[in-house]
């Protein structure tokens, strides 16, 4: 039994479900297949890249095709959605191989520019294919009615399409994938790693995730601001990297804040793990950017409820689905800081309902989201027979848990 993921690059910091998807799915039986294999080797697992690393050309003739070739693939990609241009034919080959070599039963793409990549390949090896979107390759790029098409051409040739939400689910049966090919299956998260702390909790805010636009770290700096001079002994912790890092840096700085609020850049898994247990509260106001990038389920709230913190959060994407508001957490409106403040006051004024409400998260992380379930979830999309080398406690259960 051999399960083939293939991916862009090796995950970063912020793709934590798919180094999961890598490390559970199929422990020990699992190849991969990377745009980019650097980093990748940390698995353990055979990989490969379907493209050859890059040469200068040595013939003049060899240069004017690439010189043509590459003008071309300029004008085809001038917006950032753009379509996916195809393997070329060695590139192709050695993908087939690979299949040849180890013979995977399936190819699990993660996000739709791969399985647009790899849809040829597939159906020429005769291996069922499966693309796992996660947020902008189901929300940005259907902007562009180029990847539309393309899309709808992949949605004819796989044998499923996986969201971690229904919001995503609803994005792509609207541009006609059809609903017996579409599963919405949420992430998980390891709550032996995520868990709450036996020890008395610091007053200190957290937020995890990317600094770009659809997180809208600055919103959250901005409600805190509102409340900030109520509770003199609380703190924001903001962990993450991106391209707002110095906007952020600078409205902190705006605000007189630089001792309240700290941020910390991207970090590990660990370094998340222990400042959840030591926090009191997790923000994140996400929003649909500009350019209509979106969020699928953001791991970091799943991550943030299993270890026992009340979220404050927005009415956006998939993050209705996870945090039941009043229960387990509050969710405000998009781009309402005030009410962002509000809802961070009530419960820093409150600690024994932001108690009850990260009990309540931690229940329903355990009875949904975990790393265990979203694991056999995919196992059964992808009718993965039983592996010795699989934990045995496979079972019978539904395809979504969120229908």
């Amino acid at each position: 039994m051999t399960l083939c993921i293939a991916l862009p690059g090796a995950p970063g910091p912020s793709e934590t479900f798919i180094a999961d998807h890598i490390r559970s799915i199929a422990p020990g039986e699992t190849i991969l297949l990377c745009r980019d294999s650097h980093g990748a080797e940390r698995f353990g697992c055979p990989v490969t890249s379907c493209f050859e690393p890059w040469r200068p050309p040595r013939r003049f003739a060899e240069r004017i095709v690439n010189a043509v070739w590459h003008r071309c693939h300029r004008w085809r990609i001038r917006s950032r959605a753009r379509v996916v241009l195809p393997l070329r034919v060695e590139d192709r080959r050695r993908v087939i191989g690979f299949f040849d070599l180890y013979r995977p039963d399936v190819v699990l793409a993660e996000y739709g520019s791969m399985g647009c990549l790899l849809v040829q390949s597939c159906r020429r090896a005769g291996v069922p294919l499966f693309v796992h979107f996660h947020g902008y390759d189901a929300s940005i790029v259907l902007r562009d009615r180029r990847r539309v098409r393309q899309y709808r051409s992949l949605f004819r040739s796989a044998s499923g399409i996986i969201v971690p939400s229904r919001f995503l689910a609803q994005k792509l049966a609207d541009i006609g994938c059809p609903t017996s090919r579409l599963h919405t299956s949420p992430y998980g998260v390891d709550t032996r790693v995520f868990s709450p702390a036996s020890y008395t909790k610091q007053r200190r805010l957290v937020a995890v995730g990317r600094l770009v636009e659809k997180k809208a770290p600055h919103l959250s700096i901005q409600a805190f601001a509102h409340i900030a001079h109520q509770y003199p002994g609380t703190r924001l912790d903001i962990v993450g990297d991106g391209p707002l890092a110095a906007q952020c840096q600078a409205l902190i700085a705006a605000l007189g804040l630089c001792n309240r609020i700290q941020m910390h850049g991207a970090q590990n898994r660990e370094f998340v793990a222990q400042l959840m247990k030591e926090g009191l509260l997790f923000v994140q106001h996400s929003v649909t950017a500009a350019d209509g990038d979106a969020e699928g389920l953001p791991v970091a709230i799943l991550e943030a409820m299993a270890s026992g913190l009340p979220v404050i959060s927005t009415r956006h994407a998939g993050i209705p689905e996870a945090v039941a508001d009043g229960i387990t957490g509050l969710l405000v409106e998009e781009k309402d800081v005030d009410a962002m403040a509000c809802a961070m006051d009530e419960l820093l004024g409150n600690p024994a309902r932001a108690a009850s409400m990260g009990a309540a998260g931690r229940e329903r992380v355990l009875a949904y989201f975990t790393r265990e379930m979203a694991r056999d979830r995919l196992r059964a999309i992808m009718r993965l027979r039983p592996s010795a080398k699989w934990a045995p406690e496979l079972g019978a259960i539904g395809l979504s848990i969120l229908d």
